[in-house]
This record gives structure tokens, sequence and C-alpha cells, in this order.
């Protein structure tokens, strides 16, 4: 067997991953390029592949093409917008991901950016840095309305978090979770309306392409502010670029964007956090979303479902 593996780093977070592959005589394939790969350089690492442990690179239909051997791709993270399921289940290649596994660091980063949005550290780092010394006043989180739009892992963890700061939360969900409490449940309008910071926690599907524009970013109150660590695409970008630039929003926060590495002028606005794409990446999650990936492979490869296999269902 040869196995794929295209997620950089691999395996320094603890040694128990590789050695699971490597235990079973199989041929392990190393990502040469040490980042995320492009379609063309999948395509080519993929040629003769019997199964990958993936990352977030594209497998579109032009790349499930070549993939020829391919039997399992197995996603060392959540999000499923980088694979073509329906080309995977043309070719009868089997797909998993690990959904559990980072949703406790990305709900702590989410954490993180709140604080420092109403607290202004961010910008007090950067005057500091800059040689000037000026306290700023920012806002309390028990005084404000945090609304959560998609309220799953992550989301859930996320106002579990909140609640032990006695937050005020807002909950937007398309199913209402009746074991969450402490939330006030609102529809979608509502919720952007009436809350002060919105958290975005929506899986990206065709349903949810820019599932927050223009129409939900003027909704929100002057001075508001929006964090994204879900997935770049549930956020058209442009809208909210004019509506800082406006500053109709008083700052944003983001781990995630449509086409990464981000290039676009938020760069250089000083009330926006930008970071890459590494919301999950705290040592104890990344470590568990490789073993969880490789465990998924010597399943599927062995003939067994494992719980984490995935459907059509989870594309709709």
């Amino acid at each position: 067997m040869n196995i794929l593996i295209t997620v950089y780093p691999f395996g320094k977070c603890g040694d128990k991953p590789i050695t699971l592959l490597e235990g079973r005589g199989w041929n392990l394939i190393f990502n040469p390029l040490e980042r995320r790969l492009k379609e063309d350089e999948v395509r080519e690492m993929v040629k003769g592949v019997d199964a990958v442990i993936a990352g977030t690179e594209p497998y579109n239909r032009r790349t499930i093409q070549y993939a020829k051997d391919l039997k399992v791709i197995s996603r060392s993270g959540i999000g499923l917008d980088s694979i073509d399921y329906q080309a995977c289940k043309e070719k009868n290649i089997l797909v998993a991901n690990t959904p559990e596994a980072p949703s406790d660091a990305v709900s702590d980063l989410t954490i993180a950016q709140i604080f420092n949005l109403l607290r202004n550290i961010y910008i007090s780092n950067q005057f500091i840095k800059n040689g000037m010394w000026k306290r700023f006043t920012g806002l309390s989180i028990r005084q404000i309305k945090i609304g959560i739009l998609g309220v799953g892992r992550i989301g859930g963890r996320v106002i579990n978090r909140l609640k032990s700061f006695d937050a005020n939360i807002l909950a937007c969900d398309v199913d209402i979770n009746k074991d969450i409490d402490g939330v006030i449940w609102v529809d979608k309008d509502t919720l952007f309306k009436e809350s002060d910071l919105i958290s975005i926690h929506i899986p990206l599907t065709k349903k949810n392409y820019h599932f927050v524009g223009m129409n939900e970013l003027s909704m929100m109150k002057k001075g508001a502010y929006l964090i994204n660590t879900s997935r770049g695409s549930v956020l058209n970008e442009r809208d909210l670029e004019s509506c800082l630039i406006n500053h109709h929003l008083a700052g944003a926060a983001l781990d995630v964007f449509e086409k990464e590495p981000y290039e676009g002028c938020m760069k250089d606005m000083d009330n926006v956090l930008l970071t890459a794409h590494h919301a999950s990446s705290d040592r104890l999650s990344k470590y568990k979303m490789e073993l969880g990936a490789v465990e998924n492979c010597i399943k599927l490869l062995n003939g067994e479902i494992p719980k984490d296999i995935v459907t059509e269902k989870d594309f709709e």
C-alpha cells in the first residue's frame, strides 16, 4: 500500500500516527513541499497512491481522475469543502474526517479573539511596538450580547465557555439543541440585529456559500464585531471589507479565508485580526486529528467502517 500524507507538519506532536502506519509495512509518502498543496501538485502526487491522509488541499473531479488507485481520503480535520464527494462516490473512494478532534482548540481560539477584540489587546500591542504608550477602554464581556451562528460541536463549546463569564448569549441554528441552556434562541435576522459581537460556526455547504453577506452585515449594530473560525466562503469577504472601511463594524477576527494564503486589503486594516487557518493547531488537537485520520484510514483499507465515515448527508 502507498499512503500519501499531505498534512504538514505531520507526526511532530506525537509519533503514534506514523508508527501505526509503519507497523503495517506500508510505503509512506510525505509532502515534500512542506506546505498546503495546490491542485496541480495534488494531481501529480495522488498517482499510484492507495490512500491519502489529507489536509485542506483540493480533491475535485479533475484531481480524482488522476487518482486511479485511490481508495481512501482520510481528512485530518473537520472541513469537507475541498472534496468532491460525488466524484469520490463514482470512483468508489471512501471519505472520512475527524470532527471531534479540533473542536476544543477552535473554541479556545474563538474565546481568545473575543477578548482580544473587546479589550483592544491587539491595538495596544501595535501602539507600544510603535513607541506609543496609550491606554484603551474596552468592553466587558458581560455588558454585550454575543451571537453564536451555528451551534454544533464548536459553537456549543464556545457557548459553554462563555457561560463561565456570565455572558449574554444569543444562539441561532437550523436545529435548536435543547441540551444547551443559558442562551436565547433567535432567528438569523434577530441574531444580526441584536448582537454586539457575532461568531460564525457553520459548515461550508452549497447552501451556506456566502451565508453572511451585506444583507446580514448591514443589519449589525454600528460598532459591532465579527469573528469567523469556520470556513472562509461562508462569509462574503468583500462585503465585510466594505463594512470595515466605512466604520459600520468596529473590527473583525478571521482565521479562515476564501483563498488561502490571504492577500486581500484587510491585511492593511488595524482593526482586523488575521490568523493563518490555525485555530485547530494546538498540539493536543493536532495529535488527535492525525491519530484519528490514521485510524480511520487503516479501518477503511481493512474493510471496516469507522464512526467518522462521511456520507452524502454531510455535504448537503
